[in-house]
């Protein structure tokens, strides 16, 4: 457990040290989509809960860029699973900070959608619900566990956005689809999100104890 915690501290520091312009970065995905939601025009009236799905993708995908394929790319991943830390408690504080900051940064997009859309759009109510923000967190996890697990098998940070929104439009595809001759709530989706996560966590799992992921990358 203490091994977890270092590493999140860790990450947590790398994070509050990077460059502002990243700041300003996440700042405008959080008001350009907290408009979208909030909008009644384009908000989840129209498109339903899967548009937060898709947010989690940007959210989650890049900081896992950052936390899993950059670190191995320059080595630190390598340095941290000889450092003495059991590497089972390094992959869990890593999939924890990232599930954790972007289900964070996904609760404040959410809540300012709320205020924008009776403070500028004058709608009484709010545009999201506890479904859709379950939907969104399941969503996160789902893409965190996948991201573990795919970042081992890739040298560009790039595929791992790709990977994550193939496989949410897949899952989503067949979602609308069935969901056409047989109504399903959003519970639905999130259950099957959280069982993909998990299958995908205990992939991650076996890599990191594996010599796999000492393996160096071709570039």
């Amino acid at each position: 457990m203490n091994g977890i915690l270092i590493i999140i501290r860790k990450e947590w520091r790398t994070f509050a040290g990077s460059d502002r312009g990243m700041f300003l970065l996440y700042a405008i995905l959080i008001v350009s989509w907290s408009f979208m939601l909030a909008n009644p025009s384009t908000g989840p009236v129209e498109t339903g809960p899967l548009w937060l799905v898709f947010f989690s993708v940007v959210i989650s995908a890049n900081f896992s860029n950052t936390v899993f394929i950059s670190e191995r790319l320059n080595g630190n991943l390598e340095i941290l699973l000889t450092s003495g830390i059991a590497r089972k408690h390094i992959l869990f504080g890593k999939m924890i900070f990232i599930a954790g900051i972007s289900t964070l940064i996904g609760l404040v997009c959410i809540a300012f959608s709320s205020f924008l859309r009776s403070a500028v759009f004058h709608t009484t109510g709010s545009s999201t619900g506890p479904a859709e923000v379950l939907l969104y967190c399941c969503a996160v996890f789902m893409n965190t566990a996948g991201s573990a697990w795919l970042s081992v098998f890739m040298s560009n940070p790039r595929l791992l956005h790709l990977a994550n929104l193939f496989t949410l439009a897949l899952l989503i595809t067949a979602y609308m689809v069935i969901s056409a001759y047989l109504p399903l709530p959003p519970e639905t989706l999130s259950a099957v999100l959280v069982l993909l996560g998990i299958g995908a966590t205990i992939f991650a799992v076996r890599l990191y104890e594996s010599e796999k992921i000492l393996q160096p990358v071709n570039l």
